[in-house]
C-alpha cells in the first residue's frame, strides 16, 4: 500500500519525489506523489504527464490518454506531452493519429530527434517507407551518431527493395555500435539475399557471438547453410534451435533442412520431430517422405523385410517368410512409418516394393479363412496405414492376376457378410481397402454402421465418408462457362477419373501478410510497383485442381477474395471439402473453361495459372485470355513445363506411344513395372526419381496427358515483350538461386532470361518441376517495360 504523502511545498517538489520513487521501482508511491501534485496544482502539466506515463505503463490506456490531454490543455506548447500521446496512439495501432501528435511535438521543438524517429516508425507501420526514411534522416541531421536510426533506415530500405542501400545503413549502424547484434543479424540476412554468402556467414557469426542465445540468429544461420548446400550442418543447427524454442519458424526451418537430409542414427528425438513435422505438418509432407523412410530403414527388422521383398521382386514373398510375429510387432509400433503412409504417396521404389509385398501378405491372411493370428490383430495400425496409402496413391502398386482373383473373392465375401448384417473381420475389410476403394462397393454406408476399431474407422472415413461428402458437393458447384469441345473436353475427361492432385494436409498456416509484403517475401529482389490497395485483392486461380493452391494463398496473404476455377468437377468437389475442413470462407469455386473467360465481365488484381496453360491446344492463347481479365498494374503467377527439363519425359512419351500403353490404370501399372526392368533404359529408369511417378493420377498427368506443350525461356521472353509484361523473378529453392547468383553476380534479382537460358543449358534439371514465375502488367498500357534477355 502507498504511504501517506507528507505535505509538500510545491507540485514540482512532489513530481521530483515521484520521479525518484519511479526510478527505484516504487510505482504506487510515485503515483501517489503525482496525484498529490495534480491536486495541489490542477494546471501543472508535468503532473498530468507523469500520471499519464504511469497509467500507460499499466496499460490503462483511456486514463493515460486523458492525462496526456489534460497536460496539453494546461500547456499547449508542451512538446513532451504531444510526443507521449503519440506513443500511446502508436501502441494502440492508431498510427495516423500518432503521426499527427509527433508533428505537433516537432512544430514546438524542431530539434526533437526522438520525435522524428518515432514518427518514422509510425510512417513505416503505415506502409509509407519514403516518408519514414525522410523522418529518420531528419533525426540523423540532429543526432548523426544514433546507430538505431541507421538500423531503422536499413530495415525500411529493405521494404522498398533497396538491398544495397540497406547494407550501407546497417554497416554504418555497426560502425557506431560494434556490439549491435541486431544490425549484424540483419546485415547477414541481407547479404545472403544478395548472394554474398561468405560475408553473410561472417555477419551472422558475429551476431551469434554477441547473442549466443538468439534463436532467430541460429535459424537464419541454418537457412544460410541450407542455401550453401551444407545440408547436414543446416539440419544440425535447425535441430538444436528447435530443441531450444519450438516456435513456428523453427519448425518450418527444421522441415526445410530435414527434406534434404539423410540419417545414420535412429535418434528417438529426431524420429518424434520428423513424425510431428509430417502429421501437423511443418512442411509439405511429400518433401519429407524420402527423409523419413531413410530413418525408418535404420530399424534392422524393417530393413530386412524391405531387402527380402526387393530380392524376390517381382515375385511375391509368402507371408510366412516376409513377416513373422516380431516383424509385425515392429511395423505396428513404428509411428513414423504410419505417419508417412497416411500423409503422402511413398516415393521410393525400394519401399514401394516392400509395401506391395506386405499388401499381398495381408491379402493372403484375409483370404485364408482361418482365424487371425494375434500378431496380425496387433498389426492393425500398420495394415490400416497401408490401406490408406493404397487409396492415397490410387492403387498404383503392381498387382498380378492371382492377387486380383483373391481380392475379388474377398470383396464377394465381404458383401455377403454385409447382406447378412454380419460385422466383417477387420483384416478382411483392410485387405479389400488395399485393393479397391471402399466407396465403390454397393451401398458402402453399410460399413459405416459396423463397429470398427480406431485404425479401421479412419480407413472408413477416408474411403467412404469423405468421397460421399464430395459427391454431395457436386450438385452445388456453379457453372461459370461451358467447356470447349476438343482438347478442353479431353482434358476434363482425364481429370474426372480421380481428383487431381490428391492431398491430405498442407503446411500449418504461416503468419499471413498483405499481398505486397508476401510478394516481397517470396521474391525479395523483385522490382515491382506495389498494389495501391492490397487490403482485399481480387484473385483468379485458373486451374485450381483440388484446392491446394487457393488454400495456400489464403494462408499466406490476408484479405484475398478468390475465384478458383477448374475443368474437373471431381477435383472441385475435393477442393470444396478440403476448404470447408480448413474453415476458409473467402474462396469461391466454379466450373469453367479458361478459353471462355474472355466473355467474363469481372476483372482481377492477381491471376494465377500454374501447371495449366501448357495443357491447352495453344498455351499463349490461354495466356492472352487471362491477361484480358487482369487489371492494369495487376500480377500474374505462372507455371510452364520446360523443354529442357522434361527431356526424359519426352523420350518416355515417345516410348509409351510406340508400345501402345493407354492411360487406363492397368496400363499405367504395367508401364511402371516395365520401367523398373534392368533393360528398360536410362530414360525410363530415371522416371522413378520423380515424385509424380508414385500415384496413378500424377503418373498419368506426368506421362500420359492428352495434351502437353513444353516451352523455352526464349518463347516466354518473347511473349513477355510482346505483351508488355514485367518479369519479376522465378520461384526456386534457395540453393539453385545461390548457384545462379554466384555465376551471374550482376543479376541478384534473377530477372535476366538470357542468363537463365545459359544457366539452364548447363544445369538442365533446374526447372524439373516447372518454370514458376511472377510478372506484372503495366499500370499505363502505353508503358512497355524492357524484358532483360
Amino acid at each position: 500500500m502507498a504511504q501517506p504523502v507528507r505535505p509538500a511545498v510545491s507540485a514540482v517538489a512532489l513530481i521530483d519525489e515521484g520521479n525518484a520513487l519511479e526510478e527505484q521501482g516504487q510505482t504506487a508511491e510515485a503515483m501517489a506523489r503525482y496525484d498529490a501534485a495534480a491536486q495541489l496544482d490542477p494546471r501543472c502539466a508535468r503532473a498530468h504527464l507523469s500520471r499519464g506515463n504511469v497509467l500507460l505503463a499499466a496499460a490503462r490506456i483511456d486514463e493515460a490518454r486523458s492525462a496526456y490531454q489534460l497536460a496539453i490543455a494546461c500547456d499547449p506548447q508542451y512538446a513532451g506531452a504531444h510526443f507521449n500521446l503519440g506513443n500511446l496512439h502508436c501502441r494502440t495501432g492508431h498510427y495516423e493519429r500518432g503521426v499527427q501528435d509527433y508533428r505537433a511535438a516537432i512544430a514546438i521543438k524542431p530539434d526533437f530527434a526522438d520525435a522524428f524517429v518515432a514518427m518514422g516508425n509510425a510512417l513505416d507501420a503505415l506502409r509509407r517507407p519514403a516518408e519514414a526514411i525522410d523522418s529518420y534522416e531528419r533525426a540523423l541531421a540532429i543526432n548523426p551518431g544514433d546507430a538505431g536510426v541507421h538500423f531503422n533506415i536499413g530495415l525500411t530500405a529493405l521494404t522498398q527493395g533497396r538491398s544495397e542501400s540497406a547494407v550501407d545503413s546497417l554497416r554504418r549502424a555497426i560502425e557506431l555500435r560494434p556490439d549491435y547484434f541486431q544490425a549484424h543479424h540483419a546485415l547477414g540476412t541481407v547479404l545472403a539475399r544478395l548472394g554474398s554468402y561468405d560475408a553473410a556467414a561472417a555477419s551472422l557469426g558475429r551476431a551469434a557471438a554477441i547473442a549466443p542465445e538468439s534463436v532467430e540468429i541460429a535459424r537464419d544461420r541454418a537457412m544460410l547453410l541450407h542455401s550453401l548446400g551444407r545440408f547436414a550442418e543446416a539440419l544440425q543447427e535447425a535441430t538444436r534451435n528447435l530443441d531450444r524454442a519450438p516456435t513456428w519458424e523453427n519448425k518450418v526451418m527444421f522441415a526445410r533442412c530435414a527434406a534434404r537430409a539423410s540419417f545414420r542414427d535412429n535418434a528417438v528425438w529426431i524420429r518424434m520431430a520428423l513424425r510431428t513435422a509430417i502429421t501437423e505438418p511443418w512442411g509439405m509432407p511429400h518433401q519429407l517422405c524420402w527423409t523419413a523412410l531413410s530413418m525408418v530403414m535404420l530399424d534392422p527388422t524393417i530393413a530386412r523385410c524391405v531387402d527380402l521383398a526387393n530380392q524376390r521382386w517381382p515375385a511375391r514373398v509368402a507371408k510366412g517368410s516376409l513377416l513373422n510375429a516380431t516383424d509385425l510387432s515392429v511395423l505396428a509400433a513404428d509411428r513414423l512409418l504410419h505417419a508417412v503412409l497416411q500423409a503422402t504417396p511413398v516415393t521410393t521404389l525400394q519401399f514401394e516394393r516392400f509395401l506391395t509385398a506386405a499388401r499381398h501378405a495381408l491379402l493372403e491372411t484375409a483370404a485364408s479363412g482361418r482365424p487371425p493370428d494375434p500378431a496380425d490383430i496387433a498389426a492393425l495400425p500398420f495394415y490400416a496405414a497401408l490401406a490408406r496409402q493404397c487409396f492415397l496413391n490410387e492403387y498404383v502398386f503392381d498387382c498380378v492376376d492371382s492377387e486380383r482373383v483373391a481380392a475379388a473373392a474377398c470383396r464377394t465375401r465381404l458383401l455377403e457378410l454385409l447382406d447378412a448384417k454380419a460385422a466383417p473381420p477387420p483384416l478382411l475389410l483392410l485387405a479389400i481397402a488395399a485393393y479397391f476403394p471402399l466407396h465403390t462397393l454397393p451401398e458402402p454406408t453399410r460399413l459405416l454402421a459396423t463397429s470398427q476399431q480406431s485404425p479401421v474407422s479412419e480407413v472408413l472415413r477416408q474411403q467412404i465418408s469423405e468421397p460421399l461428402q464430395e459427391q454431395e458437393l457436386l450438385a452445388g458447384i456453379r457453372c461459370l462457362t461451358s467447356v470447349t469441345h476438343g482438347v478442353s473436353q479431353e482434358v476434363r475427361d482425364q481429370y474426372e477419373e480421380n481428383p487431381y492432385p490428391r492431398w491430405v494436409k498442407l503446411p500449418m498456416p504461416e503468419p499471413a501478410l498483405r499481398f505486397n509484403d508476401e510478394l516481397r517475401r517470396a521474391l525479395p529482389f523483385a522490382r515491382f510497383t506495389p498494389m495501391a490497395d492490397d487490403s482485399q485483392p481480387e484473385v483468379l486461380i485458373a486451374g485450381c485442381g483440388t484446392g491446394r493452391q487457393p488454400i495456400l494463398m489464403t494462408r499466406r496473404c490476408r484479405g484475398l477474395r478468390i475465384l478458383a476455377i477448374d475443368l474437373s468437377l471431381s477435383s472441385i468437389s475435393y477442393a470444396m471439402r478440403k476448404t470447408r475442413e480448413s474453415g476458409i470462407t473467402n474462396i469461391e469455386y466454379a466450373h469453367a473453361d479458361i478459353l471462355k473467360l474472355g466473355d467474363l465481365t469481372r476483372n482481377f488484381d492477381i491471376v494465377a495459372a500454374v501447371g495449366v496453360l501448357h495443357h491447352l491446344a495453344d498455351p499463349f492463347a490461354g495466356w492472352r485470355t487471362l491477361l484480358s481479365r487482369l487489371r492494369p498494374g495487376g500480377f500474374m503467377h505462372l507455371g510452364f513445363y520446360s523443354q529442357i527439363a522434361r527431356r526424359h519425359v519426352v523420350k518416355a512419351r515417345q516410348i509409351i506411344a510406340a508400345r501402345g500403353y493407354t492411360s487406363m490404370a492397368d496400363d499405367i501399372r504395367r508401364f511402371r513395372r516395365d520401367c523398373a526392368l534392368q533393360d528398360a533404359g536410362a530414360e525410363l529408369q530415371w522416371l522413378s526419381q520423380l515424385p509424380d511417378f508414385y500415384s496413378t493420377s500424377e503418373c498419368r498427368d506426368l506421362l500420359f496427358h492428352v495434351q502437353e506443350h513444353r516451352l523455352t525461356l526464349a518463347q516466354i521472353g518473347a511473349f513477355l515483350s510482346e505483351s508488355g509484361l514485367r518479369f519479376l523473378g522465378f520461384e526456386l529453392d534457395a540453393h539453385a538461386l545461390q548457384l545462379y547468383r554466384t555465376r551471374f553476380a550482376d543479376d541478384p534479382g534473377g530477372i535476366n532470361l538470357y542468363h537463365w537460358e545459359r544457366f539452364e543449358a548447363d544445369n538442365p534439371d533446374t526447372f524439373i518441376g516447372m518454370y514458376q514465375f511472377w510478372v506484372q502488367k503495366p499500370t499505363d498500357p502505353q508503358t512497355i517495360p524492357q524484358v532483360q534477355g
